[in-house]
């Protein structure tokens, strides 16, 4: 078994000057721009599309796939939180993601001693699902955009796809 991460970079400021604020998180807006949202992970993992809003990962059976999210500002001026998953096709390659929360030892600079960082210990979380079968899942994540004071700008999605395989 494998754990195939997935970094998803979402460029909040320009996603809130393009389609605006909204409230309904029942509603979230389409974002159709396709360079808002870019879409990572190891070089190994990825068959093609790497940095695109669609990826194309090189999975097994029972490996294992985590989707991660951040803004460009990496929450000084934005936050994302990824808040739902719906498979439009291929749902059944993949058991249904779920969000999981753990908690980690972050590092912080030093400035008495740059080469022995601090440490921080926060909570941070994942979507997790494993694969069951190779083929391509179609899908969509909704996501919201937080200020830094965490008041919410709005609600969007996206509609990526991702394929597993194991070429």
């Amino acid at each position: 078994m494998s754990i195939i991460d997935v970094m998803i970079v979402i460029d909040c400021a320009t996603v809130i000057e393009e389609f605006g604020t909204n409230s309904d998180a029942n509603n979230p807006v389409q974002v159709t721009t396709a360079d808002l949202i870019s879409m990572m992970t190891v070089q190994a993992d990825a068959i093609k599309d790497q940095g695109g809003n669609e990826l194309n990962v090189k999975a097994v059976t029972g490996d294992v796939i985590r989707w991660r999210e951040e803004s460009l500002s990496l929450n000084a001026d934005y936050n994302t939180i990824l808040y739902k998953f719906v498979a439009y096709s291929g749902g059944d390659l993949i058991s249904t993601p779920q969000p999981l929360e753990m908690e980690i030892t972050s590092p912080l600079p030093n400035p008495q001693d740059p080469l022995k960082p601090n440490t921080q210990t926060i909570k941070d979380y994942f979507w997790q699902s494993t694969v069951l079968m190779p083929g391509s899942v179609t899908y969509h994540f909704s996501f919201m955009i937080l200020d830094r004071d965490s008041n919410v700008q709005g609600y969007f999605w996206w509609d990526p796809f991702i394929t597993i395989s194991n070429n």
